[in-house]
């Protein structure tokens, strides 16, 4: 666990805690680390994609004229971060926890409870795209609260199996 320190006035140390891990596995918990194993897969590299491929100058080259147009509607900063963005992949240890959390799901709940299997998923990589559960509803039908209590519901039904099988909490 990692401890921030924030210097004030006068050479205090005060330590900021981060987010406090529970005391043992919850259903809240676990939604959150596998939403967390999506966003790790998304932050991957496409398949295909090569350093070689990618060229150095940017997609459009834009002149003076364009720039002070763009800074009058309100768009330059928005263009520069686009321009100036870095892609930083994930390290070996957050893939390797990815693969884990991800499969979370289909380890406990898909035999017993294959709704139950298919709500997490959905919900959760709805929550890792920043959407919700009304955005699964439109791609699959049903009702949002059906999904969100079946993804609730199956992630207490894994919490209390990791819980069993005595993993540690991360």
């Amino acid at each position: 666990m990692t401890m921030l320190i924030k210097r004030e006035a006068g050479a205090n140390l005060k330590l900021l805690d981060e987010p406090s891990l529970p005391p043992r596995w919850d259903g809240p918990h676990v939604g959150l680390r596998i939403t967390e194993g999506f966003v790790t897969f998304r932050e991957l590299p496409l398949k295909g994609y090569s350093t070689e491929a990618r060229t150095a100058w940017p997609p459009y080259m834009y002149e003076f004229e364009d720039l002070v147009e763009q800074h009058k509607q309100g768009e330059l900063e928005r263009t520069m971060q686009q321009q100036n963005r870095t892609h930083v992949s994930p390290s070996v240890s957050e893939i390797t926890r990815a693969i884990e959390v991800c499969y979370w799901p289909a380890k406990y709940l898909s035999v017993k409870h294959p709704q139950l299997c298919e709500a997490v998923n959905a919900v959760a990589l709805a929550h890792a795209l920043d959407r919700d559960a009304g955005w699964v509803t439109r791609k699959r039908g049903g009702y949002a609260d059906t999904w969100r209590t079946r993804h609730d519901h199956g992630c207490e039904i894994i919490a209390a199996e990791l819980t069993r099988d005595r993993v540690l909490v991360f």
